[in-house]
């Protein structure tokens, strides 16, 4: 369970890294940015939204992981 936890958390930080940085590039005019962004407008402008979600899969893996430990 913690290590399923733990990469959806990882996938989730990634994708907002993803998605931070399509949005910086989307002024320049780079085509991958753009076809990132038009999947979804939400996240190339509040990013933080994954992050957000990632922070809480952590924090749900860490919880599971000392659950599993205490046991």
């Amino acid at each position: 369970m913690a290590g399923i936890c733990f990469l959806i958390a990882v996938l989730l930080g990634g994708a907002a890294l993803l998605f931070r940085q399509a949005a910086e590039e989307i002024s320049i005019g780079t085509d991958w940015a753009g076809q990132v962004c038009s999947l979804s407008s939400t996240f190339c402008h509040n990013p933080e939204y994954l992050a957000y979600a990632g922070g809480v899969m952590l924090v749900i893996a860490i919880g599971a992981k000392l659950g599993s430990l205490a046991n």
